[in-house]
């Protein structure tokens, strides 16, 4: 018998990866598919078993709704859920380290865009002093993306040297603490570019770059486009979806 979902190209990728969780689910939180890893993890003999269920049907209280504030966090602006390390069931019961990233997707199996989630078991139990240090540095990193974050800060609030830190950093997220300040500001940019008619000034000055400048440049860098190309093409695509258009964009 053929598994739910299997000719969706995403499903198939993912398939037979027993260290990475796959899924797919609906606007509503119901699973439309899920690879083998994720069913393992979820309790269930396959991803027949997880089809049509919720988070709250196949795991704790606790992490179902860790799982469900993603997902309202990810559907109430479309801005994508990167790098979180966040704790997942493991197929022997025990709970460990993920390392997760959630966006919105078209799907043969939704009418509107899905919501698919892709995790990497990282081998570390939930008691690992290390990771739970990177959990808080992570979170002060987020919180404070539009500030100046020293090293030396961000390693006394995960409780390690600067050096161990970085190298941890590197390892699990493959991001220097400066690189991901700026990967941090930079989604923030971009959510700000799609969903708002702020001028690129204003985004520049509330993201935590030097000027518009600096952020023209960084976001070239890295993703390779500018700010203003980025906001054009995301108005063509809402033209072409017939939604409303942000006023007073700057180009």
């Amino acid at each position: 018998m053929a598994l739910p979902g299997a000719t969706d190209p995403l499903l198939n990728l993912f398939e037979g990866l027993p260290h990475v969780m796959f899924s797919l689910k609906d606007e509503n939180g119901h699973y439309l598919a899920a690879n083998q890893a994720f069913a393992d993890r979820a309790g269930c003999r396959g991803p027949g078993e997880v089809v049509g269920r919720s988070a709250g049907e196949l795991f704790s209280p606790e992490l179902a709704r860790s799982y469900e504030a993603q997902d309202a966090v990810l559907l109430a602006p479309g801005r994508p859920v990167r790098r979180h390390l966040e704790i997942i069931t493991r197929p022997d019961g025990s709970l460990g380290w993920y390392v997760t990233n959630k966006t919105l997707v078209p799907s043969q199996l939704s009418p509107v865009l899905a919501i698919a989630a892709v995790s990497v078991d990282e081998h570390a139990p939930v008691d690992d002093a290390a990771m739970e240090g990177l959990r808080r540095a992570l979170a002060y990193v987020r919180a404070h993306a539009t500030a100046p974050v020293a090293l030396s800060a961000l390693a006394e609030v995960a409780g390690t040297s600067p050096a161990a830190l970085e190298r941890r950093m590197r390892r699990i997220l493959g991001l220097s603490p400066r690189q991901l300040l700026l990967r941090v500001r930079l989604e923030e940019a971009v959510h700000r570019l799609v969903r708002t008619g702020e001028p690129l000034a204003t985004i520049a000055a509330a993201c935590g770059f030097f000027d518009q400048a600096a952020m023209t440049r960084q976001m070239r860098e890295v993703l390779g486009v500018t700010p203003g190309a980025m906001r054009r093409a995301s108005s063509a695509e809402q033209r072409m979806a017939g939604r409303p258009r942000a006023s007073n964009v700057q180009r």
